[in-house]
This record gives structure tokens, sequence and C-alpha cells, in this order.
């Protein structure tokens, strides 16, 4: 039985793709991306633009907290917000020395 699975899996997988692919190119046959100078153009480049600066966001935040975590900032248990302020000065500095 598991033998007939295996035999039959790929030939199926490979018509799934298939028909997948005709059904893409049809579908963008009829539906043309917009002209990029069009409203609908304008907008499509700024919801990308905001996905590409979302994921930057993410990836320098991740990094962030990897190094916080290494240097140990969080045994202190304040955040870089929340650290203790004298006069205009910040008492720690960004990597935890002294001013």
């Amino acid at each position: 039985m598991r033998d007939v699975v295996m035999a039959l899996a790929a030939p199926a997988v490979m018509c799934a793709s298939g028909l997948y692919a005709a059904c893409a190119a049809w579908w963008r046959r009829r539906h043309p991306a917009p002209e990029p100078w069009s409203q609908a153009g304008l907008r499509l480049a700024g919801e990308r633009a905001v996905a590409v600066a979302e994921a930057l966001v993410a990836d320098e935040h991740a990094l962030l907290v990897q190094d916080a975590e290494r240097a140990g900032a969080k045994s202190s248990g304040l955040r870089h917000h929340e650290r203790p302020v004298t006069g205009n000065q910040v008492a720690e500095g960004r990597s935890g020395e002294a001013p």
C-alpha cells in the first residue's frame, strides 16, 4: 500500500503544480499589474515599502534583544527607557558604563 501511495504521489504533485502554473499564468494575463505611476501602482509601492521597513525594524529589534541578553542588560530589571536619570543625564550609558 505504501509503495502505491509513493508511486502516485509524484505524478499527482506534478499535475497539481502544472495546473497551478497554468491558472497563475491565466490570472496574470487577465489581471495585469497596474502601471507604476498610477494611483494603484503607487499604493502598492507604498505597501511594499512599509512591509520592507517592518521587516528591517523586526530584524534590528531581534538583534538588539540578542545583544542585550548577551551583555546581561536584562538582569538589572530596568529597560533602556526606565533607567534612573540624574539631572539632565542618564545614570548608565547604553552599554552599561557610567557617564
